[in-house]
């Protein structure tokens, strides 16, 4: 996990979870900053006192999902991070998208999670693990699965099988999002009935006009009679454009009669 973290002496590491510090340990020794967020307070002693001759260690005893990452990297002076973890299985989907939330102060990622979600975060259109976490980790970042983990790696052994997935953030971003609250209404939308072709699960947006959502349809190259699972987030968000101009047409006024109107 460190190798592929590709962690450089002047990097800041921020790692989540980090138990009794078999990893923190190995981050030591090449990062320039390490912060862990550890919300067990014992640990959080544990950690403490364990590292207290690494002055470069810093343990926030908090709850992850509370910790403000655009602020943490301004109150140590840098502008990116390299983040490292092991995601409370429980929790992981929130992470997952508290870390999406904050792409922007991120070098890259290296996270364990449970093996089917990270199946998920980077699977393929046309799959049935591929879904609305799939494209919420791929319009932000490039995610590759690096090798599982079986229970018996781990003291205690878990019921799950977990992997290792390397998200990076470098570069553009893979899909330029124009208006991202409405681009997830649309995919939400779409996959609240995987099964059905876009065509059935979007017509609300057009006020249920099925010839006007597969001219808006076409007008995004997308086929009206594709399923969901089979339409990537570049595509997704062709749709939201097509849509959101379908729309801005709509509610444009009609100003010859508004003239008339006014002048009655």
């Amino acid at each position: 996990m460190v190798d592929a973290a590709g962690i450089t002496p002047d990097d800041l590491v921020v790692e989540i979870g980090p138990g009794r510090g078999a990893l923190t340990d190995r981050l030591l020794r090449c990062a320039k900053q390490v912060v862990g967020i550890e919300l067990d307070s014992a640990l959080a002693d544990f950690l403490r006192q364990r590292f207290k001759a690494s002055p470069q260690l810093k343990i926030l005893n908090q709850d992850v999902l509370q910790v403000d990452f655009s602020a943490l990297m301004q109150n140590w002076g840098f502008e990116k991070a390299v983040l490292v973890g092991n995601l409370p299985y429980q929790i992981t989907g929130a992470v997952v998208a508290q870390i999406l939330d904050a792409w922007a102060v991120w070098k890259r990622a290296v996270l364990m999670v449970q093996r089917e979600v990270g199946a998920r975060m980077v699977a393929a259109p046309g799959g049935k693990d591929y879904g609305i976490l799939s494209i919420a980790v791929q319009i932000r970042t490039h995610p590759r699965r690096l090798f599982d983990l079986k229970p018996r790696h781990f003291v205690p052994p878990p019921r799950v099988h977990s992997s290792v997935i390397q998200m990076d953030f470098s570069g553009d971003l893979p899909v330029e999002i124009a208006h991202e609250g409405f681009f997830f209404q649309v995919v939400r939308t779409a996959f609240q009935q995987r099964r059905k072709m876009l065509k059935n699960t979007l017509k609300g947006f057009v006020g249920n006009q099925m010839a006007v959502l597969e001219q808006v349809l076409e007008n995004a190259e997308v086929h009206p009679n594709v399923r969901p699972e089979a339409v990537s987030g570049a595509q997704f968000e062709a749709i939201s454009r097509a849509l959101m101009a379908f729309s801005a047409e709509e509610s444009e006024p009609d100003r010859s009669k508004g003239e008339r109107i006014g002048t009655a």
